[in-house]
């Protein structure tokens, strides 16, 4: 275990103190700023706004699919690009390697996002009051008309950072197959439409339909189910993807 939370750290401090990380994070917010700036009014408030930021065209695949995979999604692709897998998997054994570039991966895609919408809400509430009245109908609006902003906003941005959580997470994963960069930025973008393909009019329940699970809120129920809704099938695909990354990087380990 000393030697897994040791390695853990690294890849940490590797992911979380990189110049891909501060870039990512910058461009998410950027690209927030453009999304949202056509609906700014002199009526307009942060969570209004934060709604736009989130869902403008085009803004949703990048904030959500593609940001969260440069600080580290490609970890693995570049480890073994530079050969320097041997030289860690020596010192702490393939699958403390394989599971600490999955769960860095996953934790800097969460954390890109997360920490995109807290800095861009904090630079929009110096220009604009943080919440004014009730502008949108998702299942977490009734904690605005409770008077819980704070807890609103806070939902929203755990919610839409484990959709980038997912798909850092993938990214490891098809890296694990093809070490390749260009593959691992671009194959979970290509997954993610394939299977918004095949759910959408699939019979299976709703919250585990590709496009409502990453982009959308499930609707018309409490924020807590919400919540849930969104938590137990990211988790759970994650835990698998995690199960396959650490297999097929031991069976390259044994093939090379």
């Amino acid at each position: 275990m000393k030697i897994f939370i040791s390695l853990l750290k690294a890849d940490l401090n590797r992911a979380l103190l990189s110049l891909n990380f501060v870039l990512s994070t910058l461009f998410i917010m950027l690209v927030m700023f453009i999304s949202c700036s056509g609906f700014i009014t002199g009526t307009s408030d942060v969570v209004y706004l934060l709604g736009h930021a989130l869902s403008g065209s085009g803004s949703t695949m990048f904030i959500l699919c593609i940001a969260p995979i440069l600080p580290y999604g490609m970890s693995f692709a570049s480890d073994m690009e530079d050969k320097v897998m041997t030289f860690w998997i020596i010192r702490t054994g393939v699958k403390k390697y394989a599971a600490s570039k999955f769960v860095v991966s996953v934790i800097g895609g969460f954390l890109t996002v997360g920490i995109g919408i807290f800095v861009f809400i904090l630079i929009m509430s110096l220009f604009f009051p943080l919440f004014i009245s009730v502008n949108t109908g998702d299942s977490y609006a009734s904690l605005l008309r409770n008077n819980k902003t704070g807890l609103y906003i806070l939902l929203i941005a755990v919610h839409y950072s484990l959709s980038a959580a997912l798909f850092a997470g993938t990214a490891i994963a098809v890296s694990s197959f093809i070490p390749n960069k260009f593959t691992v930025l671009s194959a979970p973008i290509v997954i993610y439409f394939v299977l918004m393909r095949l759910t959408t009019y699939a019979s299976i329940p709703n919250f585990l339909k590709a496009d409502l699970l990453v982009q959308s809120i499930y609707p018309d129920v409490s924020p807590i189910a919400a919540f849930l809704y969104k938590l137990i099938p990211v988790a759970g695909i994650l835990g698998i993807l995690l199960f396959v990354t650490i297999k097929q990087i031991n069976k390259k380990v044994e093939t090379s």
